[in-house]
C-alpha cells in the first residue's frame, strides 16, 4: 500500500476581533466627570483606598470611556439627548373659540394656573415666564416663544436659547360634538439638564409633574368656567 502524503500548507489570513465600545453618556457629561475626577484624587492621592480616591478614579473611567455602569444598570442612555413628554386632557364647559382667546391673552394665566407667578408679554410672540413648580424653595424663569398659533384651535411655544430647562409645549382646543364645551390637550416636552442624572430625575418626577398639570388645569378649568 503506498502512503500519498498531502503536503498541507497553511495559508496566512487576516483576522480581527470585533470590539463593541458602549458609550451611555454624553459629551458634556464626560467633561463635568473628568473635571470632578481631577478634583477627588487630587485630594485623595494619599490616601488610594479611601472614598475621594476611588469616586475620582470611578470618574475618570465614566470621562475616558463615556460608559456610566450605573446608568446600564438602570437602563438609561444619556449620549443622546431624550425629551422627556408629559401629556394631559380636559374636558372645559366653554366654547373652544372663547377658550382659545382666554389662553391666548397670557396676562390671564397667573391668576388661573397657581403655581405661574409672573407673564411679562414683550411682544406678539414673546414673552417672560416665572414660575415656582418646586412650591416656595425656589422658583425659575425662562424666555418662550409662540411658533405656531391657530385661532380657535391650537398654541404652539419653545423656550429659547439660554432657557435653563429647554422644552416646547403644544395645548389644542378641540369643540366638543354639541359646540359647547372644549376638549383641552396639552404636550409638555422638555429635556432635562445634567445628561442621565437629569434623565433619571425626570423619570422619578415626572408622576409629580403629572399631578402637577392635573391641578394646574383644574383650576384654569374653574377659573374660566367661572367667568
Amino acid at each position: 500500500m503506498e502512503l500519498h502524503e498531502t503536503n498541507l500548507k497553511l495559508r496566512s489570513g487576516k483576522f480581527s476581533i470585533e470590539k463593541h465600545h458602549y458609550e451611555n453618556i454624553g459629551l458634556t457629561e464626560r467633561m463635568v466627570s473628568m473635571f470632578l475626577s481631577g478634583i477627588l484624587i487630587s485630594r485623595g492621592i494619599k490616601r488610594p483606598f479611601k472614598g475621594q480616591f476611588l469616586y475620582g478614579t470611578y470618574l475618570a473611567y465614566r470621562a475616558f470611556t463615556g460608559r456610566c455602569l450605573l446608568y446600564e444598570r438602570l437602563g438609561i442612555d444619556a449620549s443622546k439627548p431624550r425629551a422627556i413628554n408629559v401629556r394631559g386632557e380636559f374636558e372645559i364647559d366653554k366654547p373652544a373659540a372663547e377658550v382659545y382667546a382666554y389662553w391666548r391673552n397670557l396676562n390671564n394665566l397667573p391668576g388661573s394656573i397657581k403655581h405661574l407667578l409672573d407673564v411679562k408679554i414683550k411682544d406678539n410672540q414673546l414673552s417672560h415666564w416665572k414660575a415656582n413648580v418646586m412650591g416656595n424653595l425656589f422658583s425659575i424663569d425662562w424666555d418662550a416663544e409662540i411658533v405656531k398659533d391657530e385661532p380657535g384651535r391650537l398654541i404652539g411655544w419653545k423656550s429659547i436659547q439660554g432657557s435653563l430647562i429647554h422644552h416646547v409645549g403644544r395645548v389644542q382646543f378641540e369643540e366638543s360634538p354639541d359646540g359647547r364645551g372644549t376638549n383641552l390637550k396639552i404636550v409638555l416636552s422638555y429635556h432635562p439638564p445634567i445628561g442621565g442624572i437629569g434623565i433619571g430625575l425626570a423619570q422619578l418626577l415626572n408622576p409629580f409633574f403629572e399631578s402637577l398639570l392635573k391641578k394646574e388645569i383644574k383650576s384654569f378649568k374653574h377659573r374660566i368656567e367661572g367667568t
